[in-house]
C-alpha cells in the first residue's frame, strides 16, 4: 500500500509539472500575438524611439483610421473572402471526399490508375503561363469571381488523406448497408461521411485558411474593385502606404513622415486579416490532431 501510495503521489506531481509546463508554454505562445495588437495600437513615433514592446505605452487608432478611412470598400471585401472561402471550402471537401470515397473502394476498378493519375501532376507544374491562358483564353474566368474558386479545387494530397481514413473504416459497414438495399451514395452520405468527421473537418479548416489568406490569384485576375478580395485589398493599402513614404523621403517636406502609419499598420492589416480565423480555430480544434495523424498513417 505504501508503495502505491508513493507512486500515486508521483504520478500526481509529474502530472502537475506538465499542466504547469504547457500552460507556460501556451503563455509564451502567445507574446507575438499580444505583440502584434500592441504594435497595431502604438504610435509610429514611438515605434522608432523605444521600439516594439508587449503593451502599447498610449494606445493610438491611427492605424485602424487609416484602415477603415473607406470601410464600404473593406466590409465588401470581407463578403468577398467570406463568400470565396465557405463556398470554395464546401464544395472543395465535397468533391475530394467523392473522389476520395471512390479510390478507396477495392472494388473500384480504375482504382490504381486514378491513383496514378492524380499523383503524377504533383511532381511536374504546368507553370503559370498555361494556367493564365486556359483560365482566360478558354474557362473565360477573368475578372470573374469563381476564377478565385474553382482553380485548385481538387487538392491532391487532401485526396489521399481522406481516402486512407476510409480505407481504414470498416468494410463490413458498408457492405451491411448494401445488404440492407443502400446504394453507394447511401453508404457514402450516411456511412462513410458522418464516421470521418475528423479528417473531414481538418481538410476544411486547411482548406479555409488557404483560401482566407489567398491574393495571388486576385492580383493576376481580378480588374474589378468591386471582386478585391481582403487580403489583396491590405497588400494594395500597403504598397500604396509604402509608395507615399519612399517619395516623401526624397522631396523636401514640412511633414514628418514618422508620424504615418507604417510598422503599426502591417500589425492592424495582420490583425483584421487574421482575426476571424482565429475565432474559428477553437471549433475544429478537437478534428484537428486526430484527423491529421489517422488521415496519413498508411498511403
Amino acid at each position: 500500500m505504501t508503495v502505491n501510495k508513493k507512486h500515486k503521489r508521483k504520478a500526481e506531481k509529474t502530472s502537475w509539472l506538465v499542466h504547469i509546463f504547457f500552460i507556460l508554454f501556451g503563455l509564451v505562445c502567445l507574446i507575438p500575438f499580444i505583440t502584434v495588437i500592441s504594435i497595431s495600437l502604438t504610435n509610429e513615433i514611438e515605434l522608432a524611439n523605444n521600439g516594439f514592446s508587449i503593451f502599447p505605452g498610449k494606445a493610438d487608432l491611427t492605424a485602424y483610421r487609416y484602415l477603415l478611412e473607406n470601410p464600404k470598400i473593406v466590409i465588401d471585401a470581407y463578403k468577398i473572402t467570406i463568400f470565396i472561402t465557405v463556398v470554395g471550402t464546401f464544395l472543395s471537401t465535397l468533391l475530394v471526399s467523392m473522389a476520395a470515397y471512390s479510390l478507396s473502394r477495392k472494388r473500384f476498378i480504375l482504382r490504381k490508375v486514378l491513383n496514378w493519375y492524380l499523383f503524377i501532376p504533383t511532381l511536374f507544374g504546368g507553370g503559370l503561363a498555361a494556367s493564365y491562358v486556359i483560365n482566360t483564353q478558354y474557362l473565360h474566368l477573368n475578372d470573374n469571381i469563381w476564377v478565385l474558386i474553382l482553380p485548385g479545387l481538387i487538392g491532391v494530397f487532401n485526396v489521399f488523406m481522406i481516402r486512407t481514413f476510409f480505407q481504414q473504416l470498416p468494410e463490413s459497414l458498408f457492405e451491411a448497408t448494401k445488404m440492407d438495399g443502400g446504394s453507394e451514395y447511401t453508404v457514402y452520405f450516411r456511412i462513410a461521411m458522418p464516421l470521418s468527421k475528423p479528417v473531414l473537418a481538418t481538410v476544411a479548416f486547411l482548406d479555409a485558411l488557404e483560401r482566407w489568406n489567398s491574393w495571388y490569384n486576385a492580383m493576376l485576375y481580378i480588374r474589378n474593385k468591386e471582386l478585391v478580395p481582403l487580403q489583396y485589398l491590405l497588400q494594395k493599402m500597403m504598397r500604396e502606404v509604402s509608395s507615399i513614404l519612399s517619395e516623401m523621403d526624397n522631396m523636401p517636406s514640412g511633414i514628418d513622415i514618422k508620424e504615418l502609419p507604417g510598422e503599426n499598420l502591417r500589425m492592424a492589416m495582420l490583425v483584421v486579416s487574421i482575426g476571424p480565423m482565429m475565432c474559428f480555430f477553437p471549433f475544429f480544434q478537437k478534428y484537428f490532431v486526430k484527423g491529421m495523424t489517422v488521415g496519413s498513417v498508411k498511403g
